[in-house]
């Protein structure tokens, strides 16, 4: 019989997961619908892409440990299988986070003008960097993560595991997880404050020259710039909602990686459960922030697209 809490959590993890896998199927979908009209695709829409993928992954093996965690003990309670869960979660963490650090990259060398000879060679050749930032950022996401498995150990009290195999096969099993090394935990904390440092910075520059430039405009305005002042506005929202999920997910992971010893308690599984809203909330965001996605949205629904309001999005090259 499983437990009220237990049933709450995965019904929730099951919802998330079927709203994230529609939309991020969708920005796939339409994507590769774009890809077979013109056989090309632009830096914006490759990082995008690999967000998506990485998060329906992620999503998918952090609805998959849940489900086997409350379902099925005696399976789950296997050092390897616990281990295997860890590396591959960490994995795809790493690498939505790490994309989606090359997203505001991106964004901010497209967006931001800053003087230099070194900034104007990096805002040139920033289209044919894209695939390169996107290979180091899975690199180093599994480089960082997949030692763990050697270097981890579980330990599960035997009193623990009995008396709930005896009780019900559903009873919360706690156990603890250990590094070898002492500062694995540490080094994945160190990474996602390094990306989410990156993600800030840029995300500040971003949101401050658009600030500027629609000032600029506002001064300037002869009744010709009320839809790049607009298409303005809509980016600095997009680019603030997407802070503000990635302050979300980024305490998330810091709070399981500083604590790894809590697993198996409400806490740590309320935990799990904001990571696995992570992807819904992301497929959402860059679907309101992309025209391109946003009419389709409007097409399928039958409504009309408004022509004044343009993405985050920069696709020019």
């Amino acid at each position: 019989m499983v437990e009220q809490n237990s049933m709450i959590l995965l019904t929730l993890h099951s919802a998330f997961f079927a709203i994230g896998f529609i939309g991020n199927i969708f920005i796939l979908t339409v994507h590769f619908l774009d890809w077979l009209k013109t056989h090309d695709i632009n830096p914006c829409d490759l990082i995008i892409n690999s967000i998506v993928c990485s998060n329906l992954f992620l999503q998918g093996i952090v609805v998959s440990n849940q489900f086997l965690y409350e379902l099925f003990k005696k399976v789950y309670s296997q050092s390897w299988i616990i281990k295997s869960f860890i590396v591959i979660m960490s994995s795809f963490s790493f690498s939505s986070l790490w994309c989606s650090t090359c997203l505001c990259f991106y964004y901010c060398v497209k967006i931001v003008s800053f003087k230099g000879t070194l900034f104007y060679k990096l805002k040139a050749n920033i289209a044919t960097m894209v695939p390169w930032l996107l290979v180091v950022c899975f690199a180093l996401s599994w480089a960082v993560a997949l030692p763990s498995y050697w270097d981890l150990y579980i330990d599960i009290p035997a009193s623990a595991y009995n008396i709930s195999l005896l009780l019900n096969r559903t009873s919360v099993i706690s156990f603890n997880v250990k590094s070898r090394c002492h500062c694995l935990f540490q080094m994945y904390i160190l990474v996602t404050s390094l990306a989410f440092i990156i993600i800030s910075s840029s995300a500040v520059a971003i949101i401050t020259s658009l600030c500027k430039h629609m000032r600029k405009m506002a001064r300037n305005n002869d009744g010709h710039g009320s839809g790049k002042i607009n298409s303005h506005l809509s980016a600095a929202k997009t680019v603030t909602f997407l802070l503000i999920l990635y302050l979300a997910f980024y305490g998330a992971l810091n709070t399981i990686y500083n604590d790894p010893t809590a697993a198996g308690n409400l806490y740590f599984s309320l935990c799990f459960l904001a990571v696995s809203v992570f992807p819904t909330i992301n497929a959402i965001i860059l679907i309101s922030g992309n025209r391109k996605l946003m009419n389709f949205v409007k097409e399928l629904l039958g409504i009309k697209s408004t022509d004044g309001i343009t993405e985050v999005t920069v696709t020019s090259q």
